[in-house]
């Protein structure tokens, strides 16, 4: 029989390692805050909180290619024109040859105005260990644009 201490002590290295078998899952609830952020940003046509998701080069230049746009451009549009994006977390992928992080996000360009998607983006989507969060480095129509971003990303060659 064990005792208390024991067993807790065993549960606790359960637990442990359950963690570790699951580490490279990214913090989704994290992940859609994000994307919240942008669309209250959005809405209320605030540009501080909007560049606050994004990574500090992606907001100033177009990182991902002839597809996507500067994250100071999605904000003009998106605030323009009254869309956001609206990701589809469960959808979502790793870099090709990546186990875990950075993350590519397929995203709706969700009008409120009209009520439906107006097209489709992807979103690569890195947590900032600096920052303690997690942070958009670019979007774009065009997968392959957006993989090779992440793995410039990963190799810090922005």
């Amino acid at each position: 029989m064990h005792s208390k201490t024991t067993t807790l002590t065993l549960l606790i290295a359960f637990c442990a390692s359950a963690g570790a078998a699951h580490a490279s899952q990214p913090d989704t609830a994290s992940m859609k805050r994000v994307f919240a952020k942008i669309e209250k940003a959005l809405r209320g046509k605030n540009e501080k909180l909007f560049k606050k998701q994004w990574h500090e080069k992606g907001y100033a230049k177009n990182l991902v290619g002839g597809s996507g746009l500067p994250g100071r451009a999605v904000f003009r549009q998106g605030s323009r024109k009254g869309w956001y994006l609206k990701p589809d977390i469960a959808k979502m992928r790793g870099v090709p040859g990546r186990r875990g992080g950075p993350w590519i996000i397929p995203c709706e360009i969700y009008s409120w105005k009209k009520q439906r998607a107006v097209d489709k983006v992807w979103a690569l989507v890195a947590y900032q260990r600096k920052l303690k969060r997690w942070i958009i480095v670019g979007a774009g129509e065009k997968l392959a644009q957006v993989e090779a971003l992440g793995t410039r990303y990963v190799k810090g060659k922005l």
